[in-house]
């Protein structure tokens, strides 16, 4: 069995968890026709298509692009008897999960990994439905568009983060509106092409499984990325590795990831931030650059030294950097105990290629993802505006020049992070 990384795996839920084919069309048909009986009104019904076309989409916005011809109080009664029909289907054994849910579901639990659903339906049927499917005896969590302060499905995923306390979270679903608010969360998305999207929804995705059989391998991918990658440093005893790329890349978790392939083959792993070594604000020596000398300035580094100014370089090099080049127990850090010489160390953070830190380390890895990846990252991880105004326009840019002043060096290793399910093997 291979490691699954992540700590949450998010779940649409109509064609995704649940065959909502099974029930929907023809106890909608049903709740249309009494609709229209009711309003007199002789109408031609929509066909099984068209009705599941709206699944996964919020009802009313469905019932909208379905019904185009009726007054909004009109179609809101058809939508209504549409409900009560299928939550009549629901209570009488209507419910079916999709192939293979229960499974992948129970396999995913049984690793530890909190589970999660968001769907756009209401209260009521989401109730139902974790009721007559006993979902409840894996989901840890879920969220509706009636759950408190949820707008949308990007809401309801930054819920599930914030409830789970994580960002190491993969989202699975079916339609476009998945992979739109898994991305404006930050994580990846994985479709299944199997459910309801439409022909020409084409929802972008970090990997497309045509089953639920396949999401378990699929989420292991990561794993085997890292092992792949840095095999030249694994079960060959402690090394001395650094983990560096633009805010945003993904440092923090690859590290903490690369510390659990570690364990996994045997070989004790520590990290360690760079961040652990920051200098408090009052004690940084010189004034960080403006935003308007960014913009005037082809260098922005021309008169800074970002590491210095930024992180306690000597007491980094006392307690960290230099134990472990004599092969001994580092000393007793800010975020944790003193790391064995037989451990591997991670040291993860900004300006790692800078020659001061490089030369301690035995190898670099510098994760690398497009500019405008990283802040869309960014802006999602940082809720604070000032706090994310000054990630986007001061340290982006400062960090952008620090890279071109210094390129990779022939041991590098440079990865591509773009998808945080890890490339697959070529």
């Amino acid at each position: 069995m291979g490691q699954v990384l992540f700590d949450a795996v998010l779940f649409d839920l109509d064609g995704t968890l649940v065959a909502t084919e099974a029930f929907w069309a023809v106890a909608a048909e049903r709740g249309a026709r009494s609709a229209f009986a009711q309003l007199g009104l002789a109408r031609e019904m929509p066909s099984p298509r068209e009705w599941l076309s709206m699944v996964g989409l919020p009802l009313a916005q469905g019932f909208a692009a379905v019904f185009p011809d009726l007054e909004p109080r009109t179609r809101a009664l058809v939508m209504e008897r549409c409900v009560e029909e299928s939550h009549v289907a629901l209570r009488t054994g209507g419910a079916v999960e999709m192939t293979g849910a229960r499974d992948v579901l129970a396999d995913l639990a049984a690793r530890g990994i909190a589970l999660g659903i968001a769907s756009n339906c209401a209260q009521a049927y989401l109730d139902a439905l974790l009721r007559e499917l006993r979902l409840g005896e894996f989901v840890r969590e879920a969220r509706c568009l009636q759950s408190p302060g949820v707008g949308d499905k990007a809401d309801m995923i930054a819920d599930l983060l914030a409830a789970f306390g994580t960002r190491s979270a993969v989202m699975v679903g079916d339609r476009a509106t998945d992979a739109q608010a898994a991305q404006a969360n930050g994580i990846a998305h994985v479709h299944l092409s199997c459910g309801y999207a439409l022909a020409d929804e084409h929802p972008e995705a970090h990997a497309r499984i045509a089953c639920l059989a396949e999401l378990v391998p699929c989420l292991e991918r990561r794993a085997a990325w890292i092992e792949r990658a840095l095999a030249p440093w694994l079960g060959g005893g402690a090394a001395t590795l650094g983990i560096t790329g633009l805010s945003g890349s993904g440092k923090t978790l690859f590290a903490r990831d690369l510390a659990r392939v570690c364990a996994a083959q045997g070989q004790p792993a520590a990290v360690v931030a760079l961040d652990a070594f920051s200098r408090p604000q009052a004690q940084r020596a010189d004034p960080p650059l403006a935003h308007a000398d960014l913009l005037a300035h082809a260098d922005p580094l021309a008169h800074a030294d970002p590491l210095a100014h930024a992180f306690d370089l000597a007491a980094l090099e006392t307690a960290l950097l230099a134990p472990r080049r004599r092969g001994e127990l580092t000393l007793p850090r800010p975020s944790g105990p003193p790391i064995p010489a037989g451990a591997t160390l991670l040291l993860e953070g900004l300006f790692l290629a800078d020659p001061r830190p490089r030369g301690a380390l035995d190898a670099l890895v510098r994760l690398e993802v497009p500019e405008a990846l990283a802040r869309v990252r960014l802006r999602a991880r940082e809720p604070v505006p000032a706090r994310r105004e000054r990630l986007l326009n001061h340290d982006l840019p400062v960090q952008r020049a620090f890279d071109a002043r210094h390129p990779a060096l022939p041991g590098d290793l440079r990865l591509c992070a773009a998808n945080p399910l890890g490339e697959t093997p070529s």
